[in-house]
């Protein structure tokens, strides 16, 4: 019986030994890239941003289920972040409504080592109102009609895009915002 049993474990190990034989190494530190070329590649970070500005714009926070999109196109960070607000603002009862809308995107920086895009952004949200559940705006009084920001944008290759948004932050300077 034990010579049988050293026996099978003799063949299943010589044939895992020929299968990772035939295996094909590759060099995690050299990922195939998403893009060809740099304007592809801020395309298709703009397409990103612009998609999630519409899965933004169709939040309910009464409805969790609509802020699915929003997170399927941020990561890290961000994602967190909205995660985070938006489960707070559900829970108080706010009210979103109106829509921002991207009046520029243009490109800042392509890292295709750090596979990390930059966009520089200028978001009208002058037509947005966030209240409470009595109805008081919780919009502050010295917002601007226009949001300046820099956002960063990873490569997510499942990503229908190949972009995931991962950092916002403010900017100033050019391309200025109107």
């Amino acid at each position: 019986m034990i010579t049988r049993l050293a026996g099978a474990f003799a063949v299943a190990a010589l044939v895992a030994s020929a299968l990772v034989g035939c295996s094909t190494p590759t060099d995690p530190a050299e990922p195939t890239p998403l893009f060809t070329s740099e304007a592809q590649a801020f395309a298709a970070a703009e397409e990103t941003y612009r998609a999630y500005v519409d899965a933004l714009n169709q939040v309910d926070l009464s409805d969790p289920a609509t802020f699915e999109p929003v997170f399927a196109l941020t990561t890290g960070e961000a994602n967190a972040e909205f995660r985070a607000t938006f489960s707070q603002m559900h829970a108080d009862e706010w009210v979103v409504a109106g829509d921002s809308r991207a009046s520029l995107v243009e490109p800042v920086e392509w890292s295709n080592a750090e596979r990390l895009i930059t966009l520089a952004i200028c978001l009208d949200v002058s037509q947005v109102t966030l209240t409470d559940a009595d109805g008081i705006s919780m919009v502050s009084a010295d917002r601007p009609d226009t949001q300046s920001m820099l956002v960063s944008l990873v490569t997510v290759p499942s990503s229908a895009t190949g972009f995931a948004i991962t950092t916002f932050e403010s900017r100033q300077g050019s391309p200025e915002c109107d």
